[in-house]
């Protein structure tokens, strides 16, 4: 698949999130310090993995078939996508072709710069605004592999990347918009099956720093083990 590398230079590279606010249930500020969300952008792709701070306890398990459902619910329940970024003027949509939990609504915010290492996106209707802080180079090395579906199993940007296992292919009776919650456990296990990590590299290996996996945090992997 051959995309134009449409996102502005000062947009790639690798983002923290360092605050979440909005609006909550009952119309009540709600604020997110804690979560750990990192934003990795090359010139078209991006992957996006968001684990919160009160994570389960995935200390006995090494498999999906380790867990039991209610730590099945909470894996498929969690913000991790990957996909096309297109930026025009002030808004950035991300366009999630990976979701580990799909929903309806279109993924646009309202991007404004408040230095060279901030920036700050906002709910075009004010639900919400997001911090991101740079973590890398703007200018540094990219590298991207895709499967044979034209999707992205490798994003690289310097020593940061983000691998991509992405989910079996699902029967036809399952309705992907149905909460993790309501499906029976063999379905549950299939939603959860999308994988995003993100590695760091140090003395020429990668190292699993974060994942939608628990139990493959710290492992080492390579470009090619997806």
């Amino acid at each position: 698949m051959s995309l134009p590398a449409g996102v502005p230079l000062d947009y790639r590279g690798v983002w923290q999130r360092t605050l979440y606010a909005g609006v909550g249930d009952e119309d009540r500020h709600i604020e997110d310090r804690t979560t750990r969300v990192i934003w990795l952008q090359t010139a078209c792709w991006h992957a996006d993995l968001r684990v919160p701070a009160d994570r389960p306890d995935f200390a006995d398990v090494t498999s999906l078939d380790d867990c039991d459902r209610d730590r099945l619910v909470w894996l498929a329940s969690q913000t991790a996508f990957a996909g096309i970024t297109r930026v025009e003027g002030r808004f950035c949509t991300w366009h999630r072709l990976l979701d580990l939990h799909p929903g309806l609504e279109k993924d646009v915010g309202e991007m404004a710069w408040r230095d060279d290492g901030v920036l700050e996106e906002r709910h075009p209707r004010g639900l919400y605004l997001e911090r991101w802080v740079r973590q890398t180079a703007a200018h540094d090395e990219e590298c991207i592999q895709l499967g044979s579906d034209g999707l992205p199993r490798w994003l690289q940007w310097g020593d940061h990347a983000m691998a991509i296992v992405p989910r079996p292919t699902l029967p036809e009776a399952h309705d992907l918009l149905a909460s993790p919650e309501s499906l029976e456990t063999f379905a549950l296990r299939l939603r959860a099956g999308l994988e995003i990590s993100y590695a760091q590299r140090a003395n020429g290996s990668w190292k699993v720093v974060l994942s939608t996996r628990p139990w493959h945090e710290g492992r080492r992997i390579s470009p090619t083990s997806n």
